[in-house]
């Protein structure tokens, strides 16, 4: 019984003099005073993010948290800029917007930690690749539309996406219903529009359906805007098994947008 009282004796000696190093340790290494610090990481988008100027749609960076820091973002002045709004709960997230812009760039963002202490990072920064980006009014394109192409639908209608300058046309393969009397039966022949600098639109290469033929049917072509007139022109083509129809050209407009006659033509007007 002696010989076991003396080892929980020895034990709980050793179990007291670990915690005290320990917590001599802890004291040690988190002392504000005492930290060096160094920031490992700034993570973030790098790659292709849109020079878009919007602030109600911003990009979120951050770097490491620490207790007591502080934190200082910035842009390096001989790249790109923009607006940088920390976080005000969590300063070491960053909301970024670049400054529109309508050729490719890249921007440097810099950030500085200083400590509780007073001790501050060396600075930290990350490169991002920005793409053009020209905003354009997608709202304006929400509803009913015409076309000038006996292949669309009499009244089309466009929606948005999640996606800044995308606007998806239902009804632009219209044909395929009225003419070859096909039904959809996957999907249903809207295609998307996708719009950038340069007034210009691309719709690439994609599936709109599946009708009860059968068949699939993709849908690719370009345009313009003409924001003057409100209006888009597009050269597209249908493809399905074996084969493609060829490209014609449709010009929309809002539906009850008004026309005038002008060298012969009816032109569409605000």
């Amino acid at each position: 019984m002696k010989k076991i009282k003396i080892l929980f004796t020895a034990f709980a000696a050793i179990i007291v003099a670990s915690t005290a190093i320990f917590y001599s340790c802890s004291e040690e290494e988190y002392n504000f005073n005492n930290i060096e610090p160094i920031i490992m990481t700034l993570t973030g988008p790098e790659t292709g993010v849109p020079a878009h100027g919007l602030s109600e749609y911003p990009f979120k960076y951050q770097v490491p948290a620490r207790g007591g820091s502080t934190f200082a973002w910035s842009f390096a002045d001989s790249k790109w800029g923009g607006t940088i709004t920390p976080d005000p709960d969590k300063p070491f997230i960053a909301n970024v917007v670049f400054t529109q812009s309508a050729a490719d760039t890249a921007a440097i963002i810099q950030v500085v930690e200083t400590t509780q202490g007073g001790k501050q990072s060396p600075v930290k920064e990350l490169r991002v690749e920005l793409v053009q980006f020209c905003p354009y009014d997608m709202d304006y394109w929400v509803g009913e539309i015409e076309g000038t192409s006996g292949r669309n639908d009499d009244v089309m209608i466009g929606t948005r996406t999640a996606n800044l300058n995308e606007l998806k046309v239902k009804g632009l393969a219209g044909f395929i219903n009225f003419s070859w009397e096909e039904n959809w039966v996957d999907g249903d022949g809207t295609a998307l529009l996708e719009f950038s600098c340069g007034n210009n639109v691309v719709i690439k290469n994609q599936w709109i359906g599946t009708t009860d033929y059968p068949d699939d049917y993709y849908i690719e072509g370009t345009g313009t805007i003409d924001e003057t007139a409100n209006t888009i022109t597009l050269n597209f083509r249908v493809l399905y098994t074996g084969g493609a129809t060829s490209f014609g050209e449709t010009i929309l407009t809002k539906k009850g947008a008004k026309w005038v006659v002008k060298d012969n033509l009816k032109i569409p007007t605000k």
